[in-house]
C-alpha cells in the first residue's frame, strides 16, 4: 500500500504519455504489437485481513469468498510463538478452512529480516500456503527508504531460500508498483517464481499492455500476477466499473492472477457489500 502514497501519485502527475516514455528510456524491450490471448480468465484473489476478525467470523467469511468466485485468498504475515495466543488459533481456523474449502493461501511479505520468525511460521503451516510473497512493492521500498537494489534483491532471495526449504512447492512471489526499476527487478526476479504488478490508478490501465511487456521483459517471466488491484473511492459505480474494466483487460493479455484489494478493510478499497462485490462474482462465472 505504499503506493498510494508514493508511487502512483507519481505516475497520476506524469501521464500515460510520460509513463510511456519513462518506460522506453529505461531500456525495455518494448513489444507495441502486443497479443492479445484467448487465455482463461486469470484466477481471482482477495487480500483478507483476518487477524481483524473474531475466531468465529473468519469461516463464514471464507465460504462467502469462496462462494463469490474467489481462488486465493491473500493474508498478513502474523505469528506468535504461543500456540494458544488468539493470533496463532485464528490462522489455524483460517488455515484448516482455506484446505476445506480449496482456497489457496497467500501469504504476504514477512516481517523485515526477522528470519527466525518466518522459519516457525513455515514450520507450522508450509503445508498449507501455495504462495508467499518475498518482497513488497520493492520498487517502493526502494524510493522511500533508499535502500540500493543489491539490499532489496538479498532479502527477497533470503526469504525465498527459507520459504522453499520447508516445502520446495511454494511459488514464490515479488511485487513492483511500476516497471521503471530495470535492475531491481531483474536481481530480484531471478529469486521468484511469479512477479506481479499493482494497479491502482487509471492511468496504468491506459498503459497497461506496455506496462506487462516491459515487466515481462525485464523479470524473463512468461505471465504475471497482478499483485493488488483496487479503486479507493466511496461511489459503488465507479468502483465496480474501474474493477470490471480491469478484470477484462488482464483476461485479454494473459494475466496468471489477480489479488483484489481487498475484502472489507480500509474504507473506500473494501468490496464487500458493495456492488464491487456482485460485480465480480458474475465476472468470475465461466
Amino acid at each position: 500500500m505504499n503506493i498510494l502514497r508514493i508511487c502512483y501519485a507519481f505516475a497520476s502527475r506524469l501521464g500515460a504519455l510520460t509513463l510511456l516514455v519513462l518506460a522506453v528510456l529505461s531500456g525495455s524491450v518494448l513489444y507495441l504489437s502486443f497479443a492479445w490471448h484467448t487465455s482463461p480468465k486469470p484466477a481471482l484473489g482477495i487480500v483478507y485481513f483476518y487477524d481483524r476478525d473474531e475466531t468465529y467470523m473468519i469461516i463464514s467469511e471464507l465460504e462467502r469468498i469462496k462462494e463469490d468466485g474467489f481462488q486465493i485468498v491473500s493474508i498478513p504475515f502474523v505469528w506468535h510463538d504461543n500456540p494458544k495466543d488468539p493470533l496463532r488459533v485464528k490462522t489455524d481456523v483460517l488455515m484448516e478452512k482455506c484446505s476445506q474449502l480449496g482456497l489457496k493461501v497467500y501469504v504476504r511479505e514477512p516481517w523485515q529480516e526477522n528470519f527466525e520468525a518466518l522459519e516457525k511460521y513455515l514450520s507450522a503451516y508450509a503445508s498449507k500456503i501455495s504462495y508467499f510473497q518475498v518482497i513488497n512493492e520493492a520498487d517502493a521500498q526502494f524510493f522511500k527508504e533508499w535502500r540500493v537494489p543489491g539490499e532489496l534483491a538479498s532479502l527477497a532471495q533470503k526469504n525465498a531460500e527459507i520459504i522453499k526449504k520447508f516445502n520446495p512447492n511454494i511459488k514464490t512471489v515479488a511485487s513492483f508498483s511500476t516497471p521503471l526499476t530495470p535492475t531491481l527487478i531483474a536481481r530480484i526476479a531471478e529469486h521468484v517464481d511469479i512477479v506481479a504488478l499493482d494497479i491502482y490508478e487509471q492511468v496504468q490501465l491506459d498503459t497497461f499492455p506496455i506496462q506487462m511487456q516491459t515487466l515481462l521483459t525485464l523479470s524473463g517471466k512468461d505471465t504475471i500476477w497482478i499483485g493488488e488491484f483496487g479503486y479507493a473511492s466511496l461511489d459503488d459505480q465507479a468502483q465496480a466499473e474501474f474493477i470490471r474494466k480491469g478484470l477484462d483487460i488482464f483476461a485479454k493479455n494473459g494475466v496468471e492472477a489477480v489479488i483484489i484489494w481487498g475484502w472489507k478493510s480500509f474504507v473506500g478499497l473494501n468490496i464487500k457489500d458493495r456492488l464491487a462485490e456482485t460485480t465480480i462474482k458474475t465476472w468470475s462465472q465461466p
